[in-house]
């Protein structure tokens, strides 16, 4: 496959794989707010620090029910699941304007049980939705589509992430911006999110038979306690799922800690919105290129090299960067992590047997919350042990929106003498290096340097 055969897909891969991209596009073109998630918090709630804690909840829960979630699809429904998840996060995502208009520690409280039902929703989409597409697509004999899936789903997001950014801009330079406008941005996403449960429920959901030797298991333990023994069987399989979770702790604080440098060095938060669309116009194009790449070179390679580079890219903030040089690093930063997720997704998923595959699936995205869970908790520390100065740093949420801050400030300072932020996406995109090793051994027996 070359990469000008896989920019648009082919009238057999639009009848089995059409709708989810649609309905993915939609969810994403109305997700205005997303490209302020996370400055949204720093900047209207009371403490910075406050910030992680909700994002941290959305975690925990995805750690929790990751696992049940899976194992409920496999025995009862990938669609049922996906359906569910979605209305409970669209519910989560429109209660968040109420929460933060709560004050002390209620708004804490508030805000991060919205974000609670934003990450039960996430439990019961996230391997509910890749088994019930990976499982029509061997239904329909058709599993050579299963890489492009994963690469076109992250490009048609993009996609919607690139319109979206246009409506965000749109919005932010032509009125004054209010809370209350940041406000309505979270129920638009919500109302989005709803078109895109009602695009995907009309969308069949299919199993290929049972395969000879495959287990028969009944009982949801029985479900869960065979996934964990395929992992662990499965050497290669074994080693892959560790990478991931590897690799998710390396950029568990990527975005935030780029948003606080960027805001912090001068930065007008409006100014995320084009940044967004950047990043998403980079995610149109390079899935399909790790496509081209993972089949030239094998997926496993791939994957290892994807993170070496990075981690010797960060190496510039001991230069102490401007900011425009952390904007190019940060763009070169979204296009290696643009590929890497689709390759890694698709290659997990060729080594899952299809009767568990929701199942280890979340058993994977659960291992992967708790490595998120520790990063955003270890940032949470360090802008905590610096609360008071990177509160007198942070401009207020409307100054921000407002083209306002025009100097860079003086950050509090950690190890090496770095800037806070600078410091946490240094050490995080160096942890990154710990998954080569596992990655190098999965490839020993999964693709032999070949996928």
């Amino acid at each position: 496959m070359t990469l000008n055969d896989s920019f648009w897909p082919d009238p057999q891969e639009r009848k089995l794989l059409g709708r989810f991209y649609i309905a993915e596009s939609i969810s994403e073109i109305l997700n205005v707010i997303f490209p302020f998630r996370f400055i949204y918090l720093f900047l209207v709630m009371e403490r910075p620090e406050w910030a992680v804690i909700p994002l941290m909840v959305e975690m925990a829960t995805v750690l929790v029910m990751e696992i049940p979630t899976g194992v409920v699809a496999d025995r009862w429904g990938r669609k049922i699941s996906v359906i569910s998840g979605g209305l409970v996060s669209a519910l989560g995502w429109g209660l968040i304007p109420l929460a933060v208009l709560a004050t002390g520690p209620d708004q804490l409280l508030y805000v991060s049980f919205c974000f609670f039902l934003s990450g039960f929703g996430q439990t019961l989409v996230s391997g509910a939705q890749q088994a019930w597409v990976v499982d029509n697509l061997a239904s329909a004999g058709r599993r050579d589509l299963v890489d492009r899936y994963f690469a076109r789903m992250r490009s048609f997001a993009s996609l919607g992430g690139v319109m979206a950014g246009s409506i965000a801009l749109l919005i932010l330079f032509s009125t004054d911006v209010t809370q209350a406008v940041l406000g309505w941005l979270w129920c638009l996403a919500a109302f989005g999110l709803l078109l895109a449960i009602a695009m995907a429920a009309t969308i069949p959901e299919k199993r290929p038979q049972q395969q000879d030797g495959e287990p028969r298991i009944s009982g949801l333990w029985q479900q869960t306690i065979a996934g964990f023994r395929s992992i662990s069987r499965k050497r290669p399989l074994l080693m892959l799922a560790i990478a991931i979770v590897i690799a998710t702790f390396s950029g568990a604080v990527a975005d935030q800690g780029f948003d606080i440098a960027l805001v912090t060095r001068g930065l007008d938060a409006r100014a995320l919105a084009p940044l967004g669309i950047l990043d998403d116009l980079i995610g149109m194009v390079a899935p399909l290129i790790g496509v081209v790449l993972a089949r030239r070179f094998g997926a496993t390679r791939l994957l290892a090299v994807f993170m070496i580079i990075p981690a010797l890219a960060v190496l510039i903030f001991f230069l102490q960067p401007g900011l425009w040089a952390v904007v190019l690093l940060f763009l070169f930063l979204v296009f290696f992590d643009s590929i890497w997720d689709p390759v890694a997704d698709a290659h997990l998923h060729d080594l899952i047997p299809s009767a568990q595959r929701a199942t280890i699936g979340s058993i994977v995205n659960q291992a992967s919350g708790v490595a998120m869970v520790a990063g955003i908790g270890l940032f949470a520390l360090l802008l905590g042990d610096r609360s008071d100065a990177l509160q007198a740093a942070t401009p207020d949420l409307i100054t921000a929106f407002s083209g306002g801050v025009s100097t860079h400030v003086d950050l509090p300072t950690g190890l090496f003498g770095l800037p806070i932020t600078d410091l946490a996406i240094l050490l995080f995109v160096l942890a990154g290096l710990g998954a080569v090793p596992f990655l190098l051994a999965a490839r020993v027996k999964s693709d032999g340097g070949k996928k």
